[in-house]
């Protein structure tokens, strides 16, 4: 079975909100109606155009003390192009930036930037980065998620036992979390332990039956085992 990186992380459905504090202190207001420019086109997918407005940004208020915020969002429009390593730079100036008891800020910025070096296919600069967020705030309300994408690291580097452990941990804070199901269900089944494949590719499709990649796998999963 093959699988690809690009539909396999697991993103909040509003990716931005997190981010969308006023930049108005500390800003001219020519920074902050670019700064809410930016948003606007980010929003309306125009990402070229936000790039543009959050550059203009910085030309304005090259050191507004929100800063890091438009480096985050920045990091984001390229991240949505697909240009890696540009939204890495991004995001990592935004690190550079963010306020010592900012672990909010920094703990997204780290998931962003963890998986714009996974879609990089530089998997062990995305593991430490979810490791890293993983430590600055285990009890996120986000934090399944990075296990989940974590996980899909240890795989593109052959770990299946470290994936395992990542998934489960996932579904340890989510017992319905489907897509971590998938994931383990797959590694289950690279690793030819064919009984526990089928029972997590089984509570993926059950958990959402509509997802037609759940349901691929549990028919290759039966098919190796009637093969046996």
């Amino acid at each position: 079975m093959r699988t690809s990186s690009k539909y396999l992380f697991i993103f909040p459905i509003s990716i931005i909100l997190f981010f969308l504090l006023s930049c108005a202190a500390g800003y001219n207001k020519y920074a902050d109606q670019y700064y809410q420019e930016g948003l606007v086109f980010y929003e309306k997918m125009e990402y070229d155009r936000s790039i543009d407005s959050f550059k203009k940004v910085l030309e304005v208020a090259p050191y507004g003390k929100d800063n890091d915020l438009v480096y985050y969002n920045l990091g984001m429009a390229y991240l949505k192009q697909r240009q890696y390593d540009e939204s890495i730079y991004q995001f990592t100036k935004a690190i550079e930036l963010i306020p010592e008891k900012g672990n909010k800020r920094k703990f997204k910025v780290l998931e962003r930037r963890g998986n714009a070096f996974q879609q990089n296919k530089k998997f062990d600069n995305a593991i430490k980065d979810y490791s890293d967020a993983i430590q600055l705030i285990p009890t996120h309300e986000n934090i399944k998620n990075i296990y989940h994408n974590r996980a899909w690291s240890w795989i593109n580097k052959g770990n299946y036992d470290k994936a395992i452990e990542d998934f489960s941990s996932a579904i340890s804070i989510d017992p319905e979390f489907d897509a971590s199901y998938y994931g383990r269900a797959y590694v289950w089944y690279k690793k030819a332990d064919l009984q526990r494949a089928i029972i997590d590719a089984k509570e993926a499709v059950k958990l959402s039956p509509a997802n037609k990649k759940y349901d691929d796998l549990s028919y290759e999963i039966k098919s190796s085992m009637n093969k046996k």
